[in-house]
């Protein structure tokens, strides 16, 4: 036999695989932990602008300040230029 696989290198290569699995085990939970967070953080942005200006066109078309008219067409037209 060769003097490589003696009982105590052959425990020592086990210490290192083992060792080497638990390092990428803490690499994976921290990135997997990083990743839920940003999806968190994603969902708390702000709304996207065009949004906010449909929803302010709603509340006053709800108030009563525009009438069912001017709603669709300010409504066609903020989805319009939201998409350019």
């Amino acid at each position: 036999m060769s003097e490589f696989f003696t009982p105590g290198n052959q425990a020592l290569g086990v210490t290192i695989a083992v060792g080497f699995i638990i390092v990428l085990s803490l690499i994976g939970a921290a990135l997997w932990f990083t990743l839920i967070k940003a999806r968190k953080n994603a969902a708390r942005t702000e709304p996207h602008e065009s949004d906010q200006a449909i929803e302010a066109l709603r509340r006053r078309y709800v108030k009563g300040e525009i009438t069912k008219e001017q709603y669709d067409e300010q409504l066609r037209s903020l989805k319009t230029s939201s998409k350019n």
